[in-house]
């Protein structure tokens, strides 16, 4: 016993300046305060598929500030699909959020772009034109949320002439 106490390990456990032994003793636990970096962003989804383009500004906690498509501004059929129309709609959107005051309110901002469509480079030439300046130097983030196909059901059969 006299060994143990004579070791390093004892007088490291023994010293109370280096153990923090404050939750043990009853006190109240302040958590720390979160960075601005650690703050969750707000969200700028683009969905954008073969037939049309949808856009969605969501808060940090994921409550949708705006969330519209191609078919919500006039454009019908096979018009919803193309390259003008999703950016028409990014750039109405975007008039509705600096509309409404949300720029002012918005410090970081990700942008979340899915699916291959002629909507997603349609977002992103808006969001690098004139229109798109009062968001562009908020944004934090880029990402890519695509679904992957992964297993999924068995393929056809190939055709046999």
């Amino acid at each position: 016993m006299s060994d143990l106490s004579q070791s390093m390990v004892f007088d490291v456990l023994n010293n109370k300046s280096n153990i923090d032994t404050s939750a043990l003793s009853g006190q109240k636990f302040e958590p720390a305060q979160r960075r601005d970096d650690a703050q969750e962003p707000y969200h700028f989804h683009v969905y954008s598929h073969k037939h049309n383009t949808h856009i969605t500004c969501t808060k940090p906690n994921r409550e949708p500030i705006i969330s519209m498509s191609c078919g919500n501004i006039g454009y019908r059929k096979s018009r919803r699909g193309t390259f003008d129309s999703a950016y028409s709609l990014t750039k109405y959107v975007l008039e509705r959020l600096i509309h409404t005051g949300w720029p002012m309110k918005i410090q970081r901002l990700e942008l979340v772009l899915r699916g291959f469509g002629q909507g997603r480079e349609a977002a992103v030439k808006v969001l690098m034109s004139p229109e798109g300046k009062v968001l562009r130097e908020k944004i934090v983030r880029v990402a890519d949320s695509t679904r992957i196909k992964f297993g999924g059901t068995r393929s056809e059969k190939p055709r046999r002439l």
